[in-house]
């Protein structure tokens, strides 16, 4: 999934000023919109306690496809949501302590510094990382930040080795090279600031050339007489400027060039496109108004799908891979996460949340782990953590449907919500062992057969119980490289076992960064849809955790602040737009900060009640 060393760079292969078959209209970027259930604070949820048939394992069980999970679910895991944060109120609301390791604002101010600085340096800490390693600084914050401030077509121009003006310095791609190569294939679908849909050419008409159009006459009078500048505009390397439509600085509308009799172009009605708030590179087309909705041609009235198209987009974002998603929003948080040795992979056995006898399957893309300081256990693939998890969707279809809102804000919610109920519950198996399904139960431990004749599996000469002895001719090679026989089939049905585990044999489930003077544990992940990611905290107490894999209930607490776990999530930052990448990258930057610090002398780990 996380290949990266086999994904195919897009650039430079397709050229944005020749004409081809036209694309699928522009997918608008939409995101899901929830107003959530008011959870109970005061009393337990009374599902919690009316007996086996209820509950959130009973729910959960219910559920057979992805239409089921509404409001009522939601209600049941009663969750406190928060409405959208900047990273300042996102770290105030953990503690003032993680405060000072969020990057203050002048750190990205570095558009001032002359290019050939190697960046501003701090004196060093003398605090070590918890894995043992000198934390970065400002001038590490800097080397890796200045590459996000470049613009998208410089950059993009590097990776096809295209410089526009002769006399330019090439910039240079260094920790986010992997980055913007996976950029630049997301922007064959989702940048459509230079799209031209160009109709079907009639029977008899020539091909547009430098010499017709320079002879043909100007039929419309608001134009200006001079043709050969328009005969420039169409070679230019500059893409072409957006007709203003509705509101000055809410929307636009995307202009669909269309090609005269004559040779020469005239903007025709506007299309509605959707597309990012703002591109540095390439202006993008945000929303037109709903009350313009109805004056603008429909498809069927403009129906372009036999002509010809030039622009940037070979399709739609709905049309993308999902790798390249994945690919992109890990590119960006390794050169993040190296610089504190955390490393990013996807988990080795298949991500689940356990409720009670529920084994709930949920989608997690990739999870940050620390390194074990032992060699020997790095070489062996040993990980600790998790840290911090990273989950993308591929749904783009927020909105679609009127009558659809709610219910999809709800699953896509229930998503996220079920990636971060996954990382609280490893993180809170530090210190424990797996008790696999089964383990210690008489069906996993006392051999047993109903008789009958024919043996116990159809391999016995006769009416007896002894099955045929049998020979395997093959050998199977053990790990020491010694030879050991195959068993038969009647020794594996044999074989009396508990289930499969489901934690990782070689991951040392710890929950780094927890505040060991505080019961409550600050879990952190990274939601992407679209070209966007947005940061989630959940806030949860170990009893409410207890109460999900075991079903048991505190038996006295001085409150039920417990049983409500606290939602946050920061806006959607664009990968597209500079000022929005790198505020993010200061918000991850300093999350990695916080939860890599080393543990204090005196903290004490909190005993549950």
């Amino acid at each position: 999934m996380f290949n990266l060393g086999t994904s195919s760079l897009l650039a430079g292969q397709h050229d944005c000023k020749k004409e081809r078959e036209p694309p699928k209209r522009p997918t608008p970027v939409t995101f899901p919109s929830l107003t959530p259930p008011e959870p109970s604070l005061e009393h337990l949820p009374p599902e919690w306690s009316e007996g086996s048939s209820s509950g959130i394992p009973a729910c959960f069980r219910a559920l057979k496809k992805p239409s089921d999970v509404n409001r009522d679910v939601l209600a049941l895991l009663n969750v406190s949501f928060r409405p959208q944060c900047d990273f300042e109120t996102l770290f105030s609301s953990v503690s003032k302590d993680m405060e000072s390791y969020l990057p203050p604002k002048s750190w990205l101010e570095i558009t001032e510094m002359p290019a050939n600085e190697t960046g501003p340096s701090t004196a060093s800490s003398s605090k070590l990382l918890s894995n043992g390693r000198k934390p970065p600084d400002e001038r590490d914050f800097y080397m890796r930040a200045r590459e996000l401030f470049f613009k998208n077509e410089d950059a993009f121009g590097v990776l096809s080795r295209k410089i526009d003006a002769p006399s330019k310095t090439p910039i240079r791609l260094a920790h986010f090279r992997k980055f913007w190569e996976c950029l630049d294939n997301m922007a064959y679908y989702w940048d459509a600031s230079l799209d031209e849909y160009l109709p079907p050419k009639r029977e008899g008409d020539s091909v547009c050339d430098e010499s017709n159009l320079a002879s043909a006459p100007n039929t419309n009078p608001d134009e200006p007489e001079n043709i050969e500048a328009d005969r420039q505009n169409l070679h230019t390397d500059e893409p072409r400027k957006k007709a203003k439509t509705g509101d000055e600085g809410s929307s636009k509308a995307l202009p669909v060039h269309i090609r005269e009799d004559n040779g020469a172009t005239s903007s025709a009605p506007t299309t509605p496109v959707t597309s990012s708030k703002s591109l540095p590179a390439r202006t993008a087309p945000p929303n037109v108004p709903s009350s313009m909705q109805a004056e603008l041609p429909s498809d069927k009235e403009l129906d372009l799908s036999n002509g010809s198209y030039r622009g940037y987009r070979i399709g739609n974002g709905a049309e993308m891979p999902e790798q390249y998603r994945l690919e992109c929003v890990r590119a960006f948080l390794e050169p993040i996460a190296w610089a504190f040795g955390v490393t990013f992979a996807p988990h080795r056995r298949p991500p689940v949340v356990c409720l009670q006898d529920v084994r709930f399957p949920v989608r997690m893309s990739a999870a940050g782990w620390r390194g074990p300081t032992d060699r020997m256990k790095a070489r062996q693939g040993w990980l600790e953590g998790p840290i911090i998890g990273v989950q993308c969707r591929s749904e783009t279809n927020f909105n679609a449907r009127k009558g659809s809102q709610e219910a999809q804000g709800i699953l896509d919610v229930a998503r996220e919500l079920g990636g971060l109920l996954l990382l609280a519950q490893e993180r809170a198996r530090e210190g424990k062992t797996e008790k696999r399904a089964g383990e210690g139960k008489w069906w996993t431990t006392k051999p047993r057969w109903g008789g009958g004749p024919g043996g116990e599996v159809g391999e016995a000469a006769g009416p007896s119980d002894d099955p045929k002895a049998k020979t395997d001719d093959k050998p199977m090679r053990d790990q020491r490289g010694g030879l050991r026989r195959r068993p038969n089939p009647v020794e594996t049905w044999k074989t009396l076992r508990p289930s499969n585990p489901l934690w990782d044999p070689r991951v040392t489930y710890e929950a780094i960064g927890k505040d060991l003077n505080q019961e409550w544990d600050e879990v952190f992940m990274i939601s992407s849809l679209n070209h966007h990611i947005s940061i989630l905290k959940l806030r949860v107490h170990p009893l409410y955790m207890q109460y999900l894999a075991e079903g048991v209930l505190p038996h006295a607490q001085p409150d039920n602040s417990w049983s409500s776990p606290t939602f946050h999530r920061t806006r959607w930052y664009d990968l597209f737009n500079v000022d929005d990448r790198t505020e993010a990258m200061r918000g991850i930057w300093g999350i990695m900060a916080y939860l890599m610090r080393p543990r204090e002398k005196g903290d004490v780990v909190m005993k549950e009640g």
